[in-house]
């Protein structure tokens, strides 16, 4: 066997290592934080063009600084998609029987998925 097939074979044989190493590694458990009283939590996904329509009513939205509106960005950030799960979860009618952004959740624990419901609860504010 030649140098260049011995390489092929080490450097093969580092990423099936490397690749289980990080596949069987344990996930850090996430602290999913207590939702805050009178706070709508608002989750979004960076590219997700639902949430653009959200986020461009909440922008021109002339109540907007009358509530308290945290959001979460959950395509990118694995700490906020858990944090997204566990409230999906807590939801005690799931929308529409998936989770998926745009995703709201009132302080009063109802539960929104989509642009159209989302916009919808707004304007009735």
């Amino acid at each position: 066997m030649n140098k260049f097939g011995i390489i092929v074979i080490i450097v093969t044989v580092l990423i099936l290592g490397g690749g289980a190493y990080f596949l069987t590694k344990p996930q850090k458990p996430v602290d999913v934080p207590q939702r805050e009283a009178n706070v709508y939590e608002y989750y979004w996904g960076n590219g997700c063009p639902h949430c653009k329509v959200v986020e461009d009513f909440i922008n021109s939205w002339d109540k907007k600084n009358t509530i308290k509106l945290t959001k979460y960005e959950v395509w990118y950030d694995k700490v906020n998609a858990k944090i997204m799960e566990d409230r999906y979860n807590s939801c005690t009618e799931k929308p529409q029987d998936q989770m998926a952004v745009p995703f709201l959740i009132t302080p009063d624990g109802k539960c929104l998925v989509g642009d159209g419901p989302i916009i919808d609860l707004f304007k009735s504010l």
